[in-house]
């Protein structure tokens, strides 16, 4: 009876030691999403970055902790206050959206820590920093009354500033910028600045116009003149007359009837062409 109370109560110590075992094994099993990367250290040093390619590992080892990175593309937005080059001031929101490079990610957590809300407060108060200085660059190339109408040219210059420091301080990729509507502090230069630009648009609308009607008067011009004078009639004549035998000659491909040239007489020159079977 004694043996069987000692063999029972060894089975329940061997059981209850593996089940440790699995556990621990188990809560040290780790797997990386797809969006994300971890990295590995042991104690404290980065010793490989798993992707969700590589499946699954463990953290067993003494020392070893992982650390998660998302590579996901995230947007920070901040309120840039600038002035223009005539020292008029406005605010304006400016959106980023980038993510991290995904070849870059031990140097990224090196440069900003491996707990990933002090990481991205860090990140984010440089990323701020940077479109503050840039929007303030790019707006002081413009006069007030001009913002409105270049703000294609003032968002392309932020990007083209922001793109290669975004890459070389904070490893990230930028994706795009995207730039508010201005607000000036003083509305009344808000209102002119519209007015400006819809006095522009109207005049390129103007513009166009008379472009247009210059081209239709030129274009009656020539054709009384040609019709006016026998031998540019002529002239005409025999360069359709020319395309007409190119045409010919390349087998007019797909064409079905006759083409006719009027000379002006009444009279036509007809070429039948024979239509394809």
């Amino acid at each position: 009876m004694e043996t069987k109370v000692r063999f029972l109560a060894g089975v329940i110590f061997i059981t209850f030691v593996v089940l440790v075992v699995v556990g621990v094994i188990y809560s040290n099993l780790e797997y990386t999403q797809e969006g994300t990367v971890k990295v590995v250290t042991k104690w404290g040093a980065i010793e490989r970055v798993y992707t969700a390619s590589d499946g699954w590992f463990t953290t067993l080892a003494p020392g070893r902790e992982a650390h998660e990175v998302t590579l996901k593309s995230f947007t920070e937005k901040a309120t840039a206050r600038v002035t223009s080059r005539d020292n008029a001031a406005l605010q304006v929101e400016i959106a980023v959206t980038a993510y991290t490079d995904p070849g870059r990610v031990a140097e990224y957590v090196r440069k900003y820590g491996f707990n990933q809300e002090e990481r991205h407060k860090r990140r984010n108060e440089i990323l701020a920093g940077m479109i503050q200085t840039e929007a303030r660059n790019a707006f002081a190339d413009y006069n007030a009354y001009e913002i409105y109408a270049n703000q294609e040219g003032i968002q392309k210059r932020i990007v083209e500033a922001l793109k290669p420091q975004l890459g070389n301080q904070l490893m990230l990729i930028m994706e795009s910028v995207q730039i508010g509507n201005p607000d000036f502090l003083d509305d009344r230069i808000e209102q002119a600045a519209s007015a400006v630009i819809a006095n522009e648009k109207q005049k390129q609308a103007e513009q166009a116009k008379l472009e247009a009607a210059k081209i239709t008067a030129l274009t009656k011009e020539i054709e009384a003149r040609t019709y006016a004078n026998p031998a540019l009639l002529e002239i005409k004549r025999l360069e359709l007359m020319l395309e007409i035998e190119r045409v010919r000659a390349e087998g007019i491909k797909g064409h079905q009837g006759p083409l006719t040239v009027v000379n002006g007489t009444g009279a036509g020159v007809q070429l039948q062409v024979p239509t394809r079977n």
